[in-house]
């Protein structure tokens, strides 16, 4: 025999708190290093701008074309 609902009261949970997080990590996308934290778009660019590393000079280089023959 299946037991019955006896009732249909939802079970009491603590929902986190829903806020926006003031300052985020900026990681750079080529080396995945840890920039530093920005909370605007200008700070995450501003950080991004600074940094340099290897993978990122290599990827700004222009690529080898074959030559015409």
């Amino acid at each position: 025999m299946l037991p019955a609902i006896t009732t249909t009261h939802a079970i009491p949970r603590q929902v986190p708190p829903a806020r926006v997080a003031l300052k985020s990590d900026v990681v750079c996308q080529y080396c995945f290093r840890t920039l530093g934290l920005a909370s605007q778009a200008i700070e995450r660019r501003t950080l991004e701008s600074r940094h340099k590393c290897r993978e990122k000079l290599l990827a700004e280089q222009p690529a080898i074309s074959l030559p015409f023959s």
